[in-house]
């Protein structure tokens, strides 16, 4: 059971229906997935007289990494208590819903006659109060396909969690769960493909669960009962973006699934033959697979499930642009464009230039172009302001809501609105650039980040999201306010502003790097410079920036300009326990982004290939990994190879940082990047490079700042390679040095916009 911010009736409901199994014995493993809910969950479990193991999290855990942390702690406790796959089953349970009484007895029932490693059931819907019937059958309420097979799992799940009933040998297949950025899948979903490709997924068909619906349900039950009718409509772009998502989560799944099986058969725990993935290959093949979404797109629409047949139609269109656009890339412009470099410089042999095209000087031949692909239309607001909404609301213009999309300098705008929403105003988050994929994940996203010290509810209610791309008109008031997010959402909200006369005339900008010099001079430089120039308030990325933006004659940059310190959870990382000295070679990690250009991946390397020729090591004395970006493997002198891990997991990222030695992370921006603090709390000594007034060498000993120049990185890292270790109070690093406590300076924003904005 994950337990997040339970509503203390329901969850008393839940635990209540367990203790009332007509199936004993049984023990309930409770997830603490909001850090604060184990006395609760304690109390409540006691009273009931169920058996109970509480797994504490330091971390709040969305649902999908709540049920893997239970499921590795329940496959701990039956090693540890030496019991088989035959003596010990495993179920899952949501924290709201209520348990018929034969639950558990008619899935270990069905579990035995069906051979089964996984049996689910359907489920009734019931109000809020779990008395009230709204529907007998969730599988009839969403037309759910009774046995969809392996592929069909992949365009709609049939499987819900909380009525699950399986075999510890499963779980131990699916333990880890693959890698997400947010949560695009859920367990139960990676379950029964697992289940399905192996052992074998058994429907009982009858509801022993009550499925409790609320304002608050992660996933609620949707209506499908009308069958889709076609609509015809001419694809377009945002169509096209949205079925690739879908088809993108599919192709994930079923290349992860096909790995994991492959994985169990080399170290034995499946036998040969045991595995049947082959349903999978379209979405294993690199050039082909259409030809099988629209065999099952046929066959589906003929069954009556017209729903699913258009996701299959979906993804076979998907499937084949897929297949064009890597066509087009090998046989097209690439393709000429290699062509032509290589007879340029053919050419400069001899005889030292290249022969001129026919019609020379003439205009090139093709249709005309529309403005609209050469001018950067991400300047222009795509929506069109309808003066319907009851509140007077703070906009937050984002370039996307999508979790996967979304980086620091986005996060931290979220988490200046969620906290604006928290002091009682009302906030709506625009999506300017990318549509929203799923409404819903996003939302759950952004609701995620909510502190403990937040009321979730009230504060939900202030919070809206839309989605400034695909909507054509969006409801505001005359007297909202814009915060932008970056230079070009400066200007939509300058537009907004001056075109349909807001009574609110100047808008927040939240500055967190100096963006003109992320281009080199032209349309870019030029428009992010013009974006200082509007009426605004700033709100700064740390002091150090705001004083860079001073130095270079910026006005609005002065000392009562609000500054806050970059949001780093640094006691993840100051309490992580340092890997004992050994014999094995030191670690040195570089932060390694190649693309992109302010973090110097090229100087980087210079450097560390001088600083291994100083120190004249070898593969004996040093590991060196890369993180940040995945990127090729590096050739360093004395056999030394740089090897490139990509991007950690987060929560695998303090950890890991525990086993390096040394770091080397550049940013060649006055804004502090996060990875050298970050190392230096957890006992690593870290190069970094300085940029005008930053120094972040005056924040811990730990950090050594010197020029972007590799001489200069090459002997600090030989000065950090000879130092004694990091010591504990070295760790401990005090970031008030680069602005107010981000919550400070939000009571300082939500104070100053009182006389523009209501509250709550």
């Amino acid at each position: 059971m994950a337990v997040f911010r339970p509503e203390p009736d329901y969850l008393e409901a839940q635990i209540r229906s367990i203790a009332d199994q007509t199936h004993a014995p049984h023990r309930v493993i409770a997830v603490i997935a909001d850090t604060c809910s184990d006395a609760l969950v304690s109390e409540m479990l006691t009273a009931a007289r169920v058996p109970f193991c509480l797994v504490p999290s330091d971390v709040t855990m969305d649902a999908v990494r709540a049920f893997e942390a239970g499921l590795s702690e329940t496959l701990r406790l039956i090693a540890a208590e030496g019991m088989d796959d035959d003596a010990a089953l495993i179920a899952l349970c949501d924290q709201d819903d209520i348990w018929h009484p034969d639950r558990l007895e008619k899935g270990v029932a069905a579990l035995a006659a069906s051979g089964a490693d996984l049996v689910h059931s359907d489920a009734r819907l019931v109000g809020p109060d779990g008395k009230t019937v709204l529907q007998n059958s969730m599988f009839g309420f969403e037309r759910r396909k009774r046995n969809p097979g392996l592929r069909g799992l992949l365009y709609r799940n049939n499987i819900t969690g909380m009525t699950v009933l399986m075999r510890p040998r499963l779980v131990r297949l699916a333990l880890p769960f693959p890698s997400q950025s947010g949560v695009h899948f859920y367990h139960d979903l990676w379950l029964g493909l697992l289940a399905t490709a192996t052992g074998g997924v058994h429907l009982i068909d009858a509801p022993l669960v009550d499925y409790r619906q609320h304002d608050r349900n992660v996933m609620g039950a949707i209506d499908r009962r009308q069958p889709t009718r076609a609509r015809l409509k001419c694809p377009d772009a945002m169509w096209l973006r949205k079925e690739a998502t879908a088809y993108a989560l599919a192709r994930y799944l079923g290349q992860s699934t096909y790995n994991r099986l492959c994985d169990a058969v080399a170290d034995g725990r499946l036998k040969h033959g045991e595995a049947k993935p082959a349903p999978l290959h379209p979405y294993l093949r690199r050039m082909r697979g259409m030809g099988a979404h629209l065999v099952d797109s046929g066959l589906l629409a003929v069954q009556g499930h017209t729903g699913l047949a258009r996701i299959a139609a979906g993804f076979a269109v998907v499937s084949a642009g897929r297949t064009v656009w890597t066509l087009r890339e090998a046989f097209g412009p690439g393709l000429n464009t290699s062509i032509n470099e290589f007879d340029t410089r053919l050419f400069s042999l001899s005889p030292g230039m290249s022969p001129k095209p026919p019609n020379a000087g003439q205009k090139r031949d093709g249709p005309p172009i529309k403005h609209e692909a050469i001018i950067d239309l991400r300047k222009e607001p795509r929506f069109v302001p309808e003066f319907t909404a009851a509140h007077p609301t703070l906009n937050i213009l984002v370039p996307t809501l999508n979790p996967t999309e979304i980086f620091a300098g986005i996060a931290t705008a979220l988490d200046i609105g969620i906290g604006l929403a928290a002091r009682g105003y009302h906030v709506r988050f625009i999506a300017t650039d990318l549509p929203l994929s799923s409404p819903g994940t996003s939302r759950s996203f952004v609701l995620g980040r909510l502190g403990k010290s937040h009321d979730m509810q009230a504060t939900a209610e202030r919070i809206s999201l839309q989605c400034g791309v695909q909507s054509k008109t969006l409801p505001l008031n005359p007297q909202d306010m814009f915060m932008a997010t970056a230079w070009w959402s400066a200007h939509v909200a300058e537009k907004l502003i001056r075109r349909h006369t807001m009574t609110q005339s100047r808008f927040l900008y939240l500055i967190q790097d100096y963006e003109p010099h992320f281009y080199a001079w032209g349309p870019e430089f030029a428009d992010a410079m013009t974006s200082y120039d509007f009426d605004f308030e700033p709100v700064f990325n740390t002091t150090l920036l705001r004083d860079w933006f001073a130095d270079q004659g910026f006005g609005f940059a002065s000392k009562d300009a609000l500054a806050f310190h970059p949001s780093i959870d640094l006691d993840r990382y100051s309490h992580v326990a340092r890997a004992a000295p050994g014999d094995a070679p030191r670690r040195l990690a570089l932060y390694g982004r190649p693309d992109v250009p302010r973090n110097m991946y090229a100087t980087a390397i210079e450097a560390l290939a001088r600083f291994v020729v100083q120190e004249g090591l070898g593969p004996d004395d040093i590991d060196v990994v890369s993180i940040g970006q995945l990127h090729c493997d590096v050739t360093l002198p004395g056999g030394i190879m740089l090897k490139s891990l990509g991007k950690l997991a987060w929560e695998e990222y303090p950890d890991y940082l525990g086993t390096v030695d040394l770091g080397l992370s550049l940013m060649y921006s006055p804004h502090p990047s996060h990875p050298p603090l970050e190392m230096a709390a957890a006992g690593v000594r870290v190069v970094t490079n300085g940029f005008g007034p930053k120094d972040l060498s005056r924040l811990s000993p730990a950090i050594l700042s010197v020029p972007a120049t590799a001489p200069d990185l090459a002997d600090a890292l030989s000065a950090s390679w000879r130092a004694a270790p990091v010591t504990q109070p070295d760790r401990d690093i005090d970031l008030r040095a680069l602005g107010s406590h981000p919550e400070d300076m939000i009571d300082s924003l939500a104070n100053r916009l009182a006389s523009h904005l209501p509250r709550t």
